[in-house]
């Protein structure tokens, strides 16, 4: 695997003369390197139960021995990597060159450098057996993918995205620093068994320090409020084929690296994990789940709106974690639950990473055809991208948590697990897991609100601009990059329990239980059939493949009937429109659909708005009103600017202190000298 994307970085960098050759061979490189993942993840999570593949480094640090460990969690997490990285290389050569037609062989020869050596590190995070490597990796991740950001920059507005993305990725892995150099501390040693047997003699408030640590590193990275102020400005701003990888894969990594610290590194040896961890994780959750998609929902710009869609789901995951903190260990219903709650976190990984790169892949055909991601600005394009059309609402209605595709049966299993652990709990602690999932469910129904806007305005209706109507359908290897994750899609939605057997390994080694396949069972009439019953749980079953049959049945009865009932042959005529010629201004905006939902969760909204009003020489005779409305971010407006005001003006104050005189220099020497002496020089040795 290394070999593949070292071999995809190398060969793109010494045909930096060709841009086409470039784009071609290192695509195919990571392509092979995404193949070879699969091979490896898919022999882990199907072969004996504990199976762990160990490969030692060569000796690069005196300190250190570097080595690569795969396990049932790092399989799994390497299978969702591969699955979006297989769409992504295949879909990647012409949407690069159909985007930027005019970008110089030595940038495109760039971009393919950083796309393998940003795949081979997110893979190799996976794989790290010890936490210089971890780090190393992870650092790799971060630059690559920073490279890819600003790597199509026109106006600045890349280069302030990648500096913020920098500035906060940065920050996360300050905190991981932190972290992992106090456990390898008290381990004196950096592989992960040292960390384990080091973190075993930790007290518990040292414990949850350390947790707490790691858990805003990763957060960071992953895009949880009040973190995710950079997501929905780096993500658009990357290649389409990029920002799937970014959206559906990146921010995994970093829900990996929660799940290696909370479940293995750190947890106590027999004991429950602290349950502050588990009740944190649940309450971020919940709350990036609600104003992801509250935020998503005012986005008229396709790519950010995704990009707040992917913070909505990084929350619908991390629920899941969080609840499986909170159970774990505490003999509720036998264990179950949490094996449920954990099974659905992990499903709903793979899952998010499947629609989300379909969505950002759908998206990207749109771009390079229009060159446009406003959606006011488009329309009509299900007539002149029909392909397009149909992989985008196949990802709408998975995101959507619709049967019978993949989004509904991770979402089922989260409210089973929900709904099972509040049964179990009496008191504030039960009404917060009810509530949990109330918000839960009105995310679901607000992202079905959501993408309705986003598939209406974007496909429908006619055409806004010139730009939509002369737009023409994707190439054939994007469209096959799309259909690889539309198939995804419907495999584990209508077939989920055949999936079960991949979440076995993980769920096993992290919770020392039975695999998820002996606690949602697969079983049904059909062959294909998955009923998921969370053990345990009084939970009613549900066959996805007898839903997806039922709907099948009922589209093709209602086919026939519409054709049998047809007496006399279609007719075309214009809308009436009380007898005006109608136009796209007739037809629903996206600013439309969003006013009510802007209205009622008004309080959640930092509006920002002007009118110019142009008159015809004097003041009541109004020609034309320009209207501009902006949804501000809360956590940007409340949180980042007062932290920016308060920086500034801290200081301007110093600013004014500094009166270039050296007496005054002196001064503040002795007098930080003394503070520091008085503070930590002085005292018994």
């Amino acid at each position: 695997m290394a070999a593949c994307y070292g071999a995809g970085a190398l060969s793109s960098l010494l045909a930096w003369w060709s841009g086409r050759l470039a784009l071609g061979v290192g695509h195919l490189a990571a392509l092979a390197g995404a193949v070879v993942g699969l091979g490896v993840s898919l022999g882990v999570l199907l072969g004996d139960p504990g199976r762990t593949l160990t490969q030692p480094l060569p000796v690069v640090f005196p300190f250190a021995r570097l080595s690569l460990s795969v396990d049932g969690l790092s399989a799994y997490f390497l299978l969702v990597i591969s699955l979006v990285a297989v769409a992504a290389s295949i879909y990647g050569p012409a949407y690069l060159r159909a985007h930027s037609p005019d970008a110089g062989p030595a940038r495109q020869a760039a971009q393919v450098v950083a796309l393998n050596v940003f795949l081979g590190c997110m893979a190799f995070v996976c794989c790290a057996g010890d936490a210089l490597s971890f780090l190393l990796c992870w650092e790799g991740m971060t630059l690559a993918s920073y490279v890819l950001v600003v790597s199509d920059d026109r106006d600045g507005e890349n280069a302030r995205a990648g500096l913020l993305y920098m500035v906060m990725a940065h920050g996360g892995t300050a905190l991981l620093l932190v972290a992992f150099l106090a456990l390898t501390e008290r381990a004196g040693a950096f592989d992960f068994t040292a960390l384990r047997v080091a973190a075993g003699g930790l007290d518990s408030a040292t414990r949850t320090t350390l947790f707490f640590l790691a858990l805003g590193g990763f957060a960071t990275k992953a895009g949880v409020v009040p973190l995710h102020v950079w997501l929905p400005r780096a993500h658009p701003a990357a290649p389409s084929h990029v920002s799937a990888l970014m959206s559906g894969v990146m921010l995994k990594v970093a829900i990996y690296g929660i799940l290696r610290f909370a479940f293995d590194l750190l947890a106590p040896a027999v004991e429950p994990l602290p349950s502050s961890w588990g009740w944190t994780v649940l309450v971020v959750g919940t709350t990036s789940a609600v104003l992801g998609v509250l935020y998503a929902l005012q986005q008229h710009d396709l790519k950010r709106l995704l990009a707040f869609h992917s913070v909505e789901n990084i929350g619908i995951i991390l629920i899941g974690v969080g609840l499986a903190m909170i159970l774990w260990r505490r003999e509720i219903a036998g264990g179950a639950l949490a094996t449920v709650a954990l099974t659905a976190a992990l499903l709903h990984t793979v899952n998010h990473a499947a629609f989300k790169g379909l969505l950002f892949l759908a998206a990207g055909s749109v771009l390079c055809r229009t060159h446009v991601r406003n959606m006011e600005e488009l329309g009509g394009l299900a007539r002149r991208m029909p392909w397009t059309a149909g992989l985008f609402l196949l990802g709408a209605i998975a995101i959507s948590a619709l049967p019978p595709l993949n989004g509904f049966v991770s979402e089922w299993l989260t409210f089973q697990a929900l709904l099972g652990g509040a049964s179990h709990f009496r008191g504030p602690a039960g009404l917060s897991i009810v509530f949990s999932a109330a918000m839960l469910a009105l995310t679901g129904g607000l992202a079905a609100a959501c993408f309705a806007k986003a598939f209406g305005v974007t496909f429908l209706g006619r055409p806004r601009t010139p730009h939509a109507e002369h737009a023409t359908e994707a190439p054939p290897s994007m469209i096959a990059g799309m259909v690889w994750l539309g198939a995804v899609c419907v495999a584990l939605g209508v077939a989920p329990g055949y999936a079960m057997r991949l979440l076995d390994a993980p769920t096993a080694e992290l919770l020392h239980g039975p695999g998820a396949s002996a606690v949602v069972t697969a079983r049904g009439p059909l062959v294909l059939s998955a009923a998921l019953t969370p053990s345990g749980t009084n939970a009613t079953a549900i066959s996805m493949t007898v839903v997806a049959a039922l709907l099948i049945a009922l589209t093709a009865m209602a086919w026939v009937l519409r054709r049998g009932l047809r007496r006399a042959p279609q007719r075309g005529a214009p809308t009436w429109t009380c007898g005006m010629s109608p136009t796209a201004r007739f037809d629903y905006t996206a600013t439309a659909f969003a006013k009510p939902l802007r209205l009622i969760f008004a309080t959640l909204y930092h509006l920002r708005r002007e009118v110019i009003r142009e008159t015809a020489g004097t003041p009541y005779v109004v020609r034309r009103i320009h209207y501009t409305g902006e949804v501000m971010d809360l956590a940007e407006t409340q949180i980042y600017h007062r932290v920016e005001r308060g920086i500034s003006g801290l200081s301007q104050a110093i600013r004014a202190r500094s009166t270039g005189r050296i007496h005054g220099y002196i001064a503040f020497v002795l007098g930080a000298l003394f503070v520091a002496l008085l503070l930590f020089g002085v005292g018994p040795r």
